[in-house]
């Protein structure tokens, strides 16, 4: 098994872990909104990433290929944006597997991480187990039952974002003053 050996300075884990667990109680408190935000959040991003590929279009250099492959992007951007506006519903539901499968991901990083002698050194080995074992069950669950509702996506993964917060606070309040924590994403 791989170990990473990146590491997050203290007072860097310490802001990801508040961010990670405000960001969870937001979904929690309002997990309609905080779904809706997402989808149109996504239909935003493919709409400014065509009128991106747009632009790059007219581009002095760009070879005849490379117009082709930016109008292509340009349709499969605005395709999915107005998708994410037409069914707001089925997007979510593709959203949640995403996040499921991010999470598993995650945590499976998180475990690969718990091992390392950053982790060791830090003391927060079995932190990081705890959080990655919450990031792979939440990314089953969701996985396993998209359709259980945007409500309940909102709420499990608010969860698990407050908790995941507050780990990493925890691991950046057990490292030395100018010490770090172990860094799961590499």
């Amino acid at each position: 098994m791989s170990t990473f050996t990146s590491s997050l300075a203290r007072k860097d884990a310490a802001l990801r872990g508040v961010l990670a667990f405000v960001l969870g109680l937001v979904f929690v408190i309002w997990p309609g909104v905080s779904i809706g935000a997402a989808v149109a959040l996504f239909a935003i991003f493919c709409f400014v990433d065509a009128a991106v590929a747009l632009t790059r279009l007219f581009s002095s250099e760009r070879s005849a290929g490379d117009r082709i492959l930016n109008v292509l992007r340009t349709v499969v951007d605005v395709t999915a944006a107005v998708v994410a506006i037409a069914y707001p519903g089925p997007t979510a539901g593709v959203l949640t597997v995403i996040i499921g499968v991010y999470a598993i991901v995650v945590g499976a990083l998180e475990l690969s991480a718990s091992g390392g002698p950053l982790a060791k050194a830090a003391r927060s080995s079995g932190l990081l187990r705890v959080a990655g074992a919450l990031s792979i069950i939440a990314g089953a669950l969701l996985i396993i039952w998209p359709g259980i509702g945007v409500v309940t996506l909102a709420v499990v993964f608010g969860a698990y974002l407050a908790a995941y917060g507050i780990l990493l606070l925890v691991s950046a309040a057990m490292a030395p003053k100018d010490g770090t924590v172990p860094n799961p994403a590499g």
